[in-house]
């Protein structure tokens, strides 16, 4: 059965893998580790979101480190992000809240600028789109959570996602 899954969502969502995983909290430790985040790294996260976003870098030995959201979308402000990057920012950890999908072009052209990995937890917002492309898919990795309170909830469960082989077979 998680095999089907897995073909189906990276299917409607547009990706080439994808791996069903325990809950959104294992997804996004999963991928940061498998990104090679560890102790000494930092991680640029909102502080508007659910524990588990932070909990994660922890669980890494990352130290994460918050960046303000935008108070009228209540995610993770662009504008904000470049003063916090310091020489030992590895990542940046957009969370797509409430459906609500944060300024990816925006962040991933920091990224780039920036030599920056993005793990987008989009635990929240499956299916909302950015000019036809879904969230998780703009990203070294999507991660996705399935809890009960999720719009689509299977009691428990979470998957990543990527077009990333390599990646996805350390996953």
């Amino acid at each position: 059965i998680s095999d089907q899954f897995e073909k189906e969502w990276a299917k409607m969502l547009g990706v080439k893998r994808c791996l069903a995983v325990v809950n959104g909290t294992n997804s996004l430790i999963a991928a940061l580790t498998q990104l090679g985040i560890g102790g000494g790294d930092e991680v640029l996260v909102p502080p508007y979101t659910f524990i588990a976003t932070v909990a994660a870098v922890l669980q890494t030995g990352a130290m994460p480190v918050f960046v303000d959201i935008d108070p009228e979308t209540f995610q993770m402000d662009p504008a904000k992000i470049e003063e916090k990057i310091t020489p030992r920012t590895r990542a940046i950890l957009p969370v797509h809240i409430f459906g609500l999908p944060c300024d990816m072009e925006r962040i991933m052209s920091i990224a780039r600028k920036h030599n920056l990995l993005v793990v987008e937890d989009a635990c929240q917002a499956w299916l909302a789109e950015i000019n036809g492309k879904k969230v998780g898919t703009f990203g070294n990795a999507g991660c996705f959570s399935f809890q009960t309170t999720k719009h689509m909830a299977m009691g428990e469960g979470g998957a990543i996602i990527s077009d990333d082989d390599e990646f996805m077979d350390r996953c």
